[in-house]
């Protein structure tokens, strides 16, 4: 018998009651902010995540299946496309708040964080276009990350149409840009300055680009940028940054924002704010979201939205690196009966378990399974 293939986990009972309680909070979280759960389908067409200049992730990182009918489908590597879609064909008034918990499937490279199956917890705010929009999604990932016990934490923000502005005047081709944004994903200053040079990218526009991990920090940052980066798109570009941090300054939570003016998204769909969320000691992102507004369009409806995921592995992770909680289980009671008294047994089990304990019915013959599984109280019916 073979193991499991890479990328997929079996939780066991300790770990799928922790999951399942950070995922109840989430939930929580979301439902009280106003977003309504909802659940698209495990797999759709793989043209549903794909626009008219192509697919939106890399299609070898798609698991893709044919149907009997031949039809090609694909499990879903993202659920924001998938809310998009609802929005676009089954509602008529806006906006809308939806929030979903749900497994999302990419064929990427495993490693600690990061696997093939997943489970992405988030929120979608859909037919607003404003800072405050913005300013709320973060507020409520903010929330959400401390409320499942995750306390040093900062949320990095970007502006797609910032760095954008900047592409425009490289004129570089498509391939050029990925190797761009790999690059400046990994703050690989060395290799952007390389990069820069073998395209023979020069003078001001060298400056641009190359300066751009250097503007990473707080609120100053987006003054100093505009020192440098003059012309109108990334000046309006830092000006609406500068009025969400305003808004979530207001709400207090300040201390918890840092800019990141080089910061780009894997995923293409992202047209405005950005950001992700850093755990200290976690060398990943642990929450990711955005404003994407055009990807509605592809649906047949013209509408702004932004929102967020949180990928529920890493948060796990987060919460046990930080206080090593786990999730508390309840008490556990054997109740040992026989014959005689198996109704005053069950009586008992039902009143413990409504009490919020887990109450089993164990036969008095089969005292070695009470032994073996280690109950916090054994109690006799009858006596």
């Amino acid at each position: 018998m073979k193991n499991l293939p890479d990328g997929v986990q079996d939780f066991l009972p300790d770990e799928l009651r922790f999951k399942r309680n950070i995922e109840n909070i989430l939930r929580n979280t979301f439902e009280l902010s106003g977003y309504e759960e909802i659940m698209p389908p495990t797999f759709e067409y793989l043209d549903n995540f794909a626009t008219t200049s192509g697919i939106f992730f890399d299609e070898n990182n798609i698991y893709r299946f044919f149907d009997k009918r031949g039809d090609l489908l694909a499990l879903r590597p993202d659920v924001t496309t998938q809310v998009a879609r609802i929005a676009s064909t089954k509602y008529h008034e806006y906006p809308l708040k939806f929030s979903y918990i749900a497994n999302v499937f990419r064929y990427d490279n495993p490693q600690v964080g990061k696997m093939r199956e997943f489970t992405q917890a988030g929120i979608e705010l859909i037919g607003k276009n404003h800072e405050y929009s913005d300013a709320e999604c973060i507020s409520v990932a903010i929330e959400a990350l401390k409320n499942i016990g995750i306390k040093d934490f900062k949320v990095d923000i970007g502006q797609a149409e910032f760095f954008k502005s900047i592409l425009f005047e490289l004129k570089l081709t498509k391939e050029e840009e990925d190797i761009l944004k790999g690059l400046l994903k990994d703050k690989n200053q060395s290799e952007i300055e390389y990069f820069l040079k073998y395209n023979n990218i020069t003078g001001r526009n060298y400056e641009l680009v190359a300066n751009l991990p250097l503007f990473f920090g707080g609120i100053d940052v987006i003054e100093d940028a505009k020192g440098v980066y003059e012309f109108e798109s990334a000046m309006k570009a830092l000006n609406y940054l500068e009025r969400v941090y305003d808004i979530l300054k207001d709400f207090g939570m300040d201390s918890y924002i840092t800019f990141d003016l080089g910061m780009v998204q894997s995923i293409d769909y992202y047209t405005g704010l950005i950001f992700r969320v850093f755990v200290k000691d976690l060398g990943y992102a642990i929450c990711a979201g955005g404003r994407y507004d055009n990807l509605l369009k592809n649906y047949g409806k013209d509408l702004p939205a932004t929102g967020f995921a949180i990928s529920v592995e890493r948060a796990m992770l987060a919460v046990q690196s930080q206080s090593g909680i786990t999730t508390k289980k309840p008490k556990r009671v054997a109740v040992v009966f026989d014959e005689r008294n198996r109704k005053v047994a069950y009586d008992i089990a039902v009143r413990l378990r409504r009490q919020g304990n887990i109450a089993e019915l164990v036969n008095m013959d089969n005292s070695e399974y009470a032994n073996r599984k280690k109950f916090d109280e054994i109690i006799k019916a009858g006596v």
